[in-house]
């Protein structure tokens, strides 16, 4: 049987499982009884992961004396909503059954000899109790899974709700996340137990991941070019969250923020599209969250980018490894706060209500709505690039600090808005001047490092010797100021001469 999935999962202490069916919204909507019962399943991939490489899983599980094959695609996910095509069939004997992989097309299938290397990979081992939730409008399967993950000798408890649509809009599984997650603690979950699972297996850890590629195309409409551009800063934004607790958390932290800096730009590039009363609310909440995330991150790059090198400059100077030491105990403190702030029912709800809002499009100009992207695009990325020109004049040498400030902000819309539409143009046309406005960005992200680090200094040292190890800090980035005027310079030359790729 070939099908679209449609799911949501949210992961939830052990503890709360059996407090789910109580809960309001789950008990009115609750329809015959729930059902319990034992699945094992054999996830299945080759030596070389050619599965788990091209998105695809493939899985034989064992329930109720019955075996199931199924083949999935990895699909969509936004906010944690899954969305994608299954293919399954009921197998004798818990067997392969190898005409039905051939006949899902998907093109690993069709390698000559793969199915013989097949081998099984890990297997899960979960209790799941079932309820069947219905309205006139929708209908959802909510499974409440406990059990394991088991890989080997690893193994990965599984206490999860699984929310799976059977009928009606996606944005009933949404409703009925916020109504968990206003009652519980809990958290979106991110990956899939194919996901985990083949992670555990490589003994893999988390690591922070860059926006996915954008692929827009000049007919789309305005309304759905937002909703591909949002879902996309949305995982973007929700792929990093496991890694905030890994061995890369500095990096995860840059990445949620980017995926958070898109999504704001993304919203002011749409604005005439969205304006509502749906908006307000999430744009103070997602200051609140860049609020948490920014600290951790301005003290990554202040230890790096400031402190670190004077310190590896001057290993002996007097009282600057204990300053650094100070700086860095702040810097845990921040990234703690950050963790906290992800962990905080709070940004579960903030991703379901981005997700709900995005999904809805319940937009506030409907003429603009149905505009083709690509004259929309054109008339963007022509106003941002003139502001920008306007704001850098001739000579970025000759602008004061908050100038040069107001033009790396302006310049970074630039690039967002470059990247967002990019995929419209020829890549031979963007890429140089995408590239441009990075290097731009660059630039003058260092001279405002050195901005912000002598006042950030001086409100915090008083004593003598760290006073002057402070100085001495500020001194020797001083020299630096300079150079990388000049490169800014160089590089805002070139920008201006640079043909828009938009034309």
């Amino acid at each position: 049987m070939d099908s679209t999935e449609t799911e949501l999962k949210l992961a939830v202490d052990a503890a709360l499982l059996d407090r789910i069916p109580r809960l309001p919204a789950i008990a009115r909507n609750k329809t015959g009884r729930a059902k319990t019962q034992q699945l094992c399943s054999t996830y299945y991939d080759t030596p070389e992961m050619e599965l788990q490489k091209a998105g695809i899983t493939l899985r034989l599980r064992q329930g109720g004396g019955l075996w199931l094959q199924t083949v999935k695609n990895s699909g969509d996910r936004t906010a944690g909503l899954f969305e994608r095509r299954e293919w399954e069939i009921d197998v004798p004997l818990g067997q392969i059954h190898l005409p039905h992989l051939l006949a899902t097309g998907l093109s690993p299938f069709r390698q000559q000899g793969l199915p013989e290397r097949l081998r099984p990979v890990f297997t899960t081992e979960i209790r799941r109790t079932l309820h069947i939730l219905a309205t006139p409008d929708w209908e959802i399967e909510l499974a409440l899974d406990r059990g394991e993950i088991i890989a080997g000798t690893q193994r990965s408890a599984v206490s999860e709700i699984e929310m799976e649509l059977r009928r009606g809009p996606s944005l009933a599984l949404f409703d009925m996340a916020q109504a968990i997650a206003a009652a519980l603690p809990c958290r979106l979950q991110s990956q899939s137990k194919s996901d985990r699972g083949f992670g555990l297996a490589g003994n893999g850890e988390l690591k922070p991941v860059k926006a996915a590629p954008l692929a827009l195309t000049a007919d789309m409409k305005v309304a759905s070019a937002f909703q591909v551009i949002a879902r996309n800063c949305l995982h973007h934004l929700l792929a990093n969250e496991a890694a905030l607790r890994g061995n890369h958390a500095a990096e995860a932290v840059h990445q949620a923020r980017v995926a958070l800096r898109r999504l704001r730009s993304a919203i002011k590039v749409f604005k005439p599209l969205l304006a509502g009363p749906q908006l307000p609310p999430l744009r103070q909440e997602l200051r609140w969250l860049l609020a948490h995330l920014g600290p951790a991150r301005d003290g990554d790059v202040f230890l790096a980018e400031i402190l670190k090198p004077v310190l590896c400059r001057h290993p002996d100077a007097p009282a600057l490894p204990q300053l650094y030491g100070e700086w860095q105990e702040q810097r845990d403190r921040d990234f703690a706060a950050a963790v906290a702030a992800v962990d905080d029912n709070r940004f579960t709800l903030l991703l379901l209500r981005l997700g709900h809002w995005v999904t809805a499009a319940e937009w506030h100009a409907p003429a603009l709505a149905d505009t083709r992207l690509d004259d929309f695009a054109r008339r963007v990325l022509k106003r941002t690039h003139h502001r920008l020109i306007k704001a850098g004049g001739n000579n970025l040498a000759h602008l004061p600090t908050e100038e040069l400030h107001q033009v790396r902000i302006i310049g970074k819309q630039m690039r967002y808005a470059g990247e967002f539409f990019a995929s419209l143009y020829p890549r031979s046309a963007s890429k140089p001047f995408l590239n441009l406005l990075a290097d731009l960005q660059e630039n003058l992200g260092g001279l405002n490092d050195l901005a912000v680090a002598g006042p950030r200094l001086a409100r915090s040292h008083h004593r003598g010797d760290w006073a002057w190890a402070a100085g001495l800090i500020c001194g020797w980035h001083e020299t630096r100021r300079p150079g990388l005027l000049r490169q800014a310079q160089a590089t805002w030359k070139l920008l201006r001469k640079a043909t828009p790729f938009w034309r």
